[in-house]
């Protein structure tokens, strides 16, 4: 059964999806950054001695690329994390997951920014519709907020998670190949605590101080292992057998799981801003992933090669 990758994509998402749930559940005992450093301290000792040998081998690669090293640990593990973390202090589960399926849409942009990648019309029409799916979450239907900048601290939070990610992503993809995969998760996540460490005297007044209930052991284990690791390990194993556009849509499972659990766990409630914002996002995401064969780039030489014929033909 696990052989299947559309079974581990599956896997992967619901342990994405119950981060945003447990998530939610943990902030309102400990602060975002020292959750972080819970987390990632955690998954960091379960894979060292799997990813050890691994990064020992390849240790020359990470001195000699030092800098892309030091931005992946601040973006993807140090910055995304306390970041979304941070946004469920101040918003739901629910309104977070939902947000963070509009990050293929923020590497697309970053992609035709820094990478020169062309923009099918697909890719066009799914950026701009996602992008309203956003605005409507966070200004709950009612567009008067954009005027009136009255906007919840905690959508804003995740905004600036998902572009954070974004740009983890954007590295990964034009220097990913030439880390190996286990030994930089394994170097990254260390770095990543480092760069959290000192962000910690900030939270040293608001870090709990009585003992720590069994419930809340037991979902610091599961943000550490679950979407952590065990995320890690079958999404990967997925997309070497499905290939990455078939598992990219599974993605927007992720906001089902989220959802699921923050109603029957947290008792979150689902409006209309909510379903109207997450079927556009997901719509959006869902057409910037058709491979459109005519890019804008096409379009724009193909109206203007029609143009010159009109023209030549009098």
């Amino acid at each position: 059964m696990l052989k299947s990758p559309y079974v581990l994509l599956v896997l992967a998402t619901l342990f994405w999806g119950g981060n945003f749930t447990v998530g939610k559940y943990l902030v309102s005992y400990f602060p975002p950054v020292t959750m972080s450093v819970i987390r990632w301290t955690i998954a960091f000792l379960v894979m060292l001695p799997f990813a050890w040998k691994e990064f020992w081998i390849h240790r020359k690669i990470f001195l000699e690329q030092w800098k892309i090293t030091l931005a992946l640990a601040a973006t993807g593990i140090a910055a995304f994390n306390a970041l979304a973390y941070a946004s469920m202090q101040y918003t739901t589960a629910i309104n977070a997951s939902l947000m963070n399926s509009m990050t293929p849409i923020f590497v697309i942009i970053l992609s035709l920014l820094f990478l020169r990648e062309r923009l099918s019309l697909y890719q066009l029409m799914g950026v701009i519709l996602s992008m309203v799916g956003v605005l409507w979450i966070i200004t709950k239907g009612n567009f008067y907020y954009l005027m009136t900048l009255q906007f919840n601290r905690g959508d804003l939070f995740m905004l600036a998670a998902i572009f954070s990610w974004s740009i983890y992503s954007v590295l990964t993809k034009k220097w990913g190949k030439m880390f190996p995969l286990k030994g930089t998760f394994l170097i990254t996540m260390f770095l990543g605590i480092g760069f959290l460490l000192p962000f910690l005297w900030g939270e040293w007044d608001k870090i709990p101080r009585e003992g720590i209930s069994l419930s809340q052991i037991f979902s610091l284990a599961y943000i550490s292992i679950f979407p952590s690791i065990l995320s890690f390990i079958c999404w990967n194993k997925a997309v070497m057998m499905a290939g990455p556009s078939k598992a990219s849509i599974f993605l927007n499972l992720i906001v089902v799981f989220a959802s699921v659990f923050s109603i029957i766990f947290l008792e979150e409630r689902i409006g209309s801003p909510q379903i109207i914002g997450g079927t556009l996002v997901i719509t959006g995401v869902y057409l910037s992933q058709r491979r459109g064969k005519r890019t804008l780039a096409t379009e724009a030489n193909s109206f203007s090669d029609s143009k010159e014929k009109k023209i030549t033909m009098g």
